[in-house]
């Protein structure tokens, strides 16, 4: 069973080496610096790249300005407070006088 699973190995490994298209392995080795493959496959690491920072970079934006939206109505609120005639509660009471 080993003999059979170093001799796949040893094939494929072989047969991979071998062939001129797997040697080949990225866009840059295959082409010159100002193919169109070249150009397509640097743009596709760049957006990889900062597809991550995009991404944090939202939520925090999303939260910061979630934050100060929340202070901003916090301010008013408070404002409307303090310019607002004081209002005196009035409750009912329903024990007895005792009259």
């Amino acid at each position: 069973m080993i003999k059979k699973f170093i001799l796949l190995a040893l094939t494929a490994g072989t047969a991979f080496l071998t062939a001129t298209a797997s040697a080949w392995a990225c866009a840059v080795c295959l082409g010159g610096a100002s193919d169109s493959v070249t150009d397509g496959y640097n743009a596709s690491v760049l957006f990889l790249m900062t597809t991550p920072y995009l991404v944090v970079g939202s939520i925090l934006g999303a939260l910061f300005f979630a934050y100060r939206r929340a202070l901003k109505r916090r301010e008013q609120a408070e404002e409307a407070e303090t310019e607002a005639p004081m209002v005196q509660q009035l409750a009912w009471n329903q024990e007895e006088s005792g009259r």
